[in-house]
């Protein structure tokens, strides 16, 4: 584990979330987490998936995107 791979996988997510995906989805085993994003909005020009699925194997990472999905569960309450 190193902190260049956290920078790499922290940046993919992000990348997700600022085109509009949201956390849908989490599986976690023993060689990390896949986690789910669907778009908020469907893309209606069809150039984006409606789904991205990330294999996140930092433990940093992990922690990144879980508070990321805390924050995401606030808002929608």
């Amino acid at each position: 584990m190193s902190y260049q791979e956290f920078l790499e996988e922290r940046d993919k997510i992000d990348c997700l979330i600022q085109q509009g995906y949201y956390i849908k989805n989490v599986r976690e085993n023993l060689s990390g987490a896949f986690v789910e994003f669907e778009l908020k909005l469907p893309d209606s020009s069809g150039k984006k998936d409606a789904t991205q699925t990330l294999h996140i194997k930092n433990a940093d990472a992990r922690k990144y995107f879980s508070s990321l999905l805390i924050r995401q569960m606030k808002q929608t309450q």
